[in-house]
């Protein structure tokens, strides 16, 4: 299982690739529906996981990630938890501009 890194491959024209992480999988659903009902001029693919690391055996299939979004449920017991655990698997470089954290609930 690899760590997710911002440059691993090359970028898409006119595309972006968002992931969601998070442990309440129906917020990920309900936010992923909105930002694809958004009006754009550029293509978006939105990815759900519960956690990080991804499965490595997909590695080859998985598309460029542009953005990932933790999602932290305040209601959840062990949602920061999740978060946390996952953040060791993200490249430094993401975080300078390629991260951001929601909070729900």
């Amino acid at each position: 299982m690899s760590v997710l890194r911002p440059f691993d491959k090359l970028p898409m024209l006119n595309s972006a690739v968002l992931l969601l992480v998070g442990s309440d999988e129906a917020i990920q659903q309900k936010l992923a529906e909105a930002i694809l009902r958004e009006k754009r001029s550029f293509n978006i693919s939105v990815h759900l996981a519960t956690s990080l690391p991804l499965p490595s055996e997909r590695d080859h299939l998985r598309p460029r990630i542009d953005m990932v979004v933790f999602m932290i449920d305040i209601k959840h017991k062990y949602s920061l938890k999740n978060v946390e655990t996952s953040l060791a698997h993200v490249d430094a470089n993401f975080f300078l501009g390629k991260v951001c954290f929601l909070v729900t609930g």
